[in-house]
């Protein structure tokens, strides 16, 4: 039996899609026992929203909104909301009709996101993991009616580009539901793109994909710094779309706070799990040049420094950010060494707060030192 379609849109939160005046819309009946949903559809939302946000981070300052007003809103500046894209998630394991998304009132749904006043709308996508076929009956040469299909494997294709018996159904659908006439349904914003994720894989994906991004950014990072990104991100993500306490109507700021992630909340995820990565020990001897009575020392405290990294006590928190402070302001002179540098920065940060130096001796402060001069280098 072909696979059927899974429906990401038509969870409990899919209602928020449509204005209250066209609440008459059917909903989309999922059919459970399908092979396809035998993964979480959500997942692979979640996936597809980190695929966005590496693909867009050199180019836009945005917000991505997760299962709120559709399952993927796109904000083209998050400081400035004007400019919108909603996206619906759709997958099979074969292909996908275009006279599905018409039967099931995808496309419908989607057009009601140009009633909405507040932003310009700039894209409707419809995402799916397989191609789109559209077919259409024409005249064959013995004068029977025949199907002739075409399938859309392109990243981007715009609706436009179907033929015209294809986009006269479509508008005359859309026109019959929404109580319109044909000839003033826009379909100039509807797109189809089809995501390089899969079903089966769309983790290993999108995980290959950040590591890609990553290492062309930041060519020293480590693998474990990169699982690290990747962990953070897919878990933050998780919790954006698995929120579900807002009001149908909340206010912009707060569908923001609850249900999106911003490039600046991805660059902060990237900045701090770079810095805050602790290198081996063996790279930190390298760095220091450490005497043999200092390396046992040395060892001791950086058991300690990797302890308070992981357990994220806010002491930890407050003397790395001054140390990385103080790294900043005081460069190293040519005629010191690491570790009469990492002495010199010591000296400073006790001078500044002596309470410091009663809960953190000065060993501690130089290896903990070295561990940041080592992640800065890394961002290079």
């Amino acid at each position: 039996m072909a696979a059927k379609t899974s429906v990401l849109s038509a969870s409990a939160g899919s209602s928020k899609v449509v204005s209250k005046k066209n609440k008459q819309i059917k909903d989309i009946t999922i059919d459970t026992s399908s092979g396809s949903m035998a993964y979480n559809r959500f997942e692979m939302q979640v996936s597809q929203t980190l695929h966005m946000a590496i693909e867009l981070f050199d180019s836009l300052d945005y917000l991505l909104v997760l299962d709120y007003y559709d399952d993927i809103a796109l904000f083209n500046n998050e400081k400035k909301p004007e400019v919108v894209s909603y996206y619906q998630m759709k997958t099979n394991e074969e292909s996908i009709s275009i006279s599905t998304a018409i039967s099931e009132d995808w496309l419908v749904k989607m057009y009601a996101q140009l009633e909405r006043p507040e932003w310009l709308v700039k894209e409707l996508g419809l995402i799916t993991n397989c191609p789109l076929k559209v077919t259409v009956k024409i005249n064959g040469f013995d004068g029977k009616k025949k199907n002739q299909t075409k399938t859309y494997t392109a990243e981007k294709t715009s609706f436009s580009k179907f033929n015209p018996i294809t986009i006269d159904k479509i508008k005359h659908d859309i026109a019959q539901k929404k109580g319109i006439k044909p000839e003033d349904v826009d379909l100039t914003k509807f797109i189809h793109i089809r995501t390089t994720l899969s079903i089966s894989k769309h983790r290993e994906i999108v995980e290959q994909e950040l590591g890609d991004f990553l290492h062309k950014k930041y060519p020293r990072i480590t693998m474990d710094v990169v699982k690290t990104i990747s962990g953070s991100m897919l878990d933050i993500l998780t919790k954006k779309q698995q929120y579900e306490l807002l009001e149908e109507n909340a206010l912009y700021n707060e569908v923001r706070e609850k249900k999106g992630i911003t490039k600046s909340d991805f660059s902060r995820v990237i900045e701090e799990a770079i810095v805050i990565s602790i290198p081996p020990f063996d790279e930190i001897q390298r760095v220091a040049d450490l005497s043999d009575d200092d390396k046992y020392k040395a060892s001791f405290e950086y058991t300690k420094i990797m302890s308070d990294s992981q357990s994220k006590i806010e002491s930890f928190s407050n003397i790395f950010i001054k140390i990385r402070k103080l790294c900043s302001n005081y460069k190293k002179n040519s005629d010191e060494c690491v570790w009469q540098y990492v002495n010199r920065l010591c000296d400073g940060l006790y001078k500044d707060n002596f309470i410091i130096e009663s809960i953190y001796n000065r060993m501690y402060i130089c290896i903990l030192t070295i561990c940041i001069l080592i992640s800065e280098m890394r961002r290079v």
